[in-house]
């Protein structure tokens, strides 16, 4: 998508959290499970009619968290220009796409109609790898976070006819490729996440307030 994914964050609900060891590397959820959640994310934001999205004619979330259907997204991966911040309740795990780029058949989009999945795969992969050639840097709460690169299995989002790109409705090819990380759920109190893309040259820092708040 013609768009950089440098907004941060999905929360998604799971288990109670895990406290992390001052100086180590923020816990995080085994990569096999990364592509899955990646997809799911891209698929939502082609899938949502242009009236509801910002990319569309939709407001812009009040907080720059915006809700996913049972995922929270703070800042992510919709513009937003606002102080970015979450309230979570405990046991939430925070999915972090420090960027990420798709490719699909659809007319308007990056890639377009008739490509295969390799070319959708490849046109993905090289945006995305062109941005943020190396992994982003990130931090939670001044800890460095290991962040790994990965691509969807190929995405079949079905278009609304109110679509952010004006395409005919219907079904569609896509394919995604991130710099993404899961972490585990974070302890009660205020925590912040800063996202760091080629040295803050070609993106500006993204830095995202989550606050884990019992009972929320």
């Amino acid at each position: 998508m013609k768009r950089v994914i440098t907004r941060a964050l999905i929360v998604l609900v799971a288990i109670l959290g895990i406290v992390f060891t001052q100086g180590a590397p923020a816990s995080a959820t085994p990569t096999k499970k990364l592509p899955s959640i990646l997809g799911a994310s891209w698929t939502k934001v082609l899938q949502t009619p242009a009236d509801e999205s910002p990319y569309g004619s939709g407001p812009l979330p009040e907080s720059g968290c915006v809700d996913l259907g049972g995922t929270l997204a703070p800042g992510w991966p919709f513009p937003y220009t606002g102080p970015r911040s979450c309230t979570v309740k405990p046991g939430t795990k925070i999915f972090v796409a420090a960027s990420s780029f798709e490719c699909s058949t659809i007319p308007g989009d990056d890639g377009g109609p008739g490509l295969t999945e390799d070319q959708l795969r490849t046109c993905a992969r090289n945006l995305n790898l062109t941005i943020s050639p190396t992994a982003p840097k990130v931090t939670l709460d001044g800890r460095p976070v290991t962040i790994t690169a990965v691509e969807t299995s190929a995405l079949h989002p079905v278009l609304p006819t109110d679509n952010i790109f004006g395409a005919p409705a219907g079904t569609y090819l896509s394919v995604a490729h991130g710099w993404v990380t899961l972490l585990n759920p974070l302890t009660p109190g205020t925590h912040e996440i800063k996202i760091v893309i080629n040295n803050g040259t070609v993106v500006p820092p993204n830095t995202t307030t989550i606050v884990v708040k019992p009972g929320q």
